[in-house]
């Protein structure tokens, strides 16, 4: 096994989130069911103003519990080691909303290269809590720095 390294030098940036699209669910009773308070969340209908400043109605029931800004770490096992660390104690609760007809999960990770080499890396627990928690694990991966 490697040791974890915080200032993983192949990394710029990165992040892991629990995504939940509740479906008909209200938000609130998601935090309600899971003892957990999201990072953010949102409902179907609120109005939202995106980042170049346009408005629009949310399409979907929204919540998300995030590791950005909440660990500071290049090393993104650190991540999901917190967002596992969050829902390993309420995994019947968790296991339960998965139930839900129209309702969706799974984690989404973000890893920006800073060098254009030496992606993420997820141990063996790691990805034995993921599977006890029934939670698929998808990546987004950005290059910004030089590429080889």
């Amino acid at each position: 096994m490697h040791v974890y390294d915080d200032d993983f030098p192949s990394c710029e940036e990165t992040r892991a989130t629990l995504l939940v699209y509740p479906g008909s669910i209200d938000p609130q009773e998601v935090s309600d069911r899971l003892g957990l308070d999201p990072t953010s969340s949102g409902r179907r209908g609120d109005v939202v103003i995106s980042s170049a400043g346009r408005t629009r109605q949310a399409a979907h029931n929204t919540w998300f519990l995030s590791s950005e800004g909440v660990v500071q770490s290049k090393d993104l096992r650190r991540h999901i080691d917190w967002l596992t660390a969050q829902l390993l104690p309420v995994s019947e609760a968790l296991l339960s909303l998965q139930a839900e007809a129209d309702l969706s999960m799974y984690v989404s990770c973000v890893w920006w290269s800073k060098e254009g080499h030496g992606g993420p890396t997820l141990s063996p627990r790691q990805l034995a809590d993921l599977s006890q928690l029934n939670l698929e694990c998808g990546f987004d991966v950005y290059f910004f720095g030089p590429t080889l």
